[in-house]
């Protein structure tokens, strides 16, 4: 069981109309593993390190629940949510789907300061430098690369996008990447730069989806080696059209994969 202290949560804010730093404190801790899946919270020892009554932190309680991220337990306690690789598999849908759409939306309307900020963050992501490698450090790179990627999509669209991206960081953290160096398919993030300033769209789309849906198998077969990603195969489908997710296509020869 996961635990904290009263002086690990002294940067927040305290009083009584805090609910959203309450929220947003446990949902960091959450995302980036610090209380980790199965770990037990209590409304009492929340109430007391954020300096407030059960009210405002019941009320982050529901919150988090109909993120997904807590399930409420008797007696003013909750648990972490699990992983599970059916989760994980409808968030990736999710993202290759609505992310390429996205970008296609967002290539034409790219600014020549928007595109050299992608060649920049692109070129960091495949050569991070000759001090040993920080996942942390690469990571917050990545994810300003992907928030660009999706600039000119709408608020909306940006919003759900963050949330979906913050959920699989869940999995990749526990998974995946951190402390096994370099990531894979961390080269292509200068091909889809260079498909951007091409204008290239539907490269871009493509090369995205490719993206995504490779991080997604690779973290599924991980998970649960025997889960068959019928649904994930589907959303490439669908961005890719008769292609498939198997057949090389002009994007990924240009990425050099």
């Amino acid at each position: 069981m996961a635990t904290t202290t009263s002086g690990s949560r002294g940067g927040v804010p305290r009083g009584r109309d805090n609910t959203p730093a309450i929220r947003e404190q446990l949902r960091a801790e959450i995302l980036t593993g610090t209380l980790v899946p199965g770990a037990e919270i209590s409304q009492a020892r929340i109430a007391a390190d954020f300096g407030v009554s059960r009210g405002p932190v019941r009320e982050a309680f529901r919150l988090l629940e109909s993120e997904g991220l807590i399930d409420a337990r008797v007696n003013h306690r909750a648990r972490v949510r699990g992983l599970s690789v059916h989760e994980l598999e409808h968030l990736y849908s999710l993202r290759v789907i609505n992310e390429s759409l996205a970008l296609t939306v967002s290539v034409p309307l790219f600014s020549e300061h928007e595109l050299a900020e992608l060649d920049e963050l692109a070129e960091v992501l495949r050569h991070p430098g000759d001090e040993p490698f920080d996942f942390e450090e690469w990571d917050q790179v990545h994810q300003g690369f992907h928030e660009r990627l999706l600039a000119h999509s709408g608020p909306r669209m940006l919003e759900l996008a963050d949330e979906w991206a913050a959920h699989t960081q869940r999995y990749r953290r526990a998974y995946a990447e951190g402390g096994r160096g370099l990531p894979p398919g961390a080269a292509e993030h200068v091909a889809m730069a260079r498909l951007c300033r091409d204008r290239d769209a539907r490269g871009a789309a493509h090369l995205l989806a490719r993206h995504l849906s490779r991080a997604a198998l690779t973290l599924i077969a991980q998970i649960e080696p025997t889960h068959e990603p019928v649904l994930l195969r589907a959303a490439i489908r669908q961005v890719l059209g008769p292609e498939g997710p198997s057949r090389p296509s002009e994007e990924h020869r240009r990425a050099g994969a």
